[in-house]
């Protein structure tokens, strides 16, 4: 079996290990069932914490509270990511540049022989 054979047998049996970003609808379609099914479950179990509340107005709740939740990581995410920017182009390290007191051991004499060369 010469390497071209074994490329397309790995593509053949293992779909999932190309660098493909396609995704079909059939796979949107089972996320979509099986976030909704979820869903339906929470409304389900939170109905006996608050036995009052329709089933349309708590699965309205739970979703508007996900949707927050969301949001809020969406924005946390991208607060950090700028932060992370901040510090690279400011001359941090690392991004873990605020996590420690000083540079590792051995690099400010390293960068004083990279400035001298």
């Amino acid at each position: 079996m010469n390497a071209s054979n074994s490329l397309q047998y790995l593509i053949a049996v293992h779909p999932f290990m190309t660098n493909s970003n396609r995704h079909s609808i059939k796979t949107l379609a089972k996320l979509l069932l099986a976030g909704i099914l979820i869903a339906g479950l929470i409304v389900v179990a939170a109905q006996d914490l608050a036995p009052n509340i329709s089933y349309a107005k708590l699965f309205a709740y739970i979703f508007i509270g996900l949707a927050a939740l969301a949001v809020n990581l969406v924005g946390l995410s991208v607060i950090y990511l700028n932060v992370y920017q901040w510090v690279l182009r400011k001359g941090g390290t690392d991004t873990a540049w605020f996590w420690f007191s000083s540079e590792p051991k051995g690099l400010m004499a390293l960068r004083e022989k990279l400035r001298k060369d």
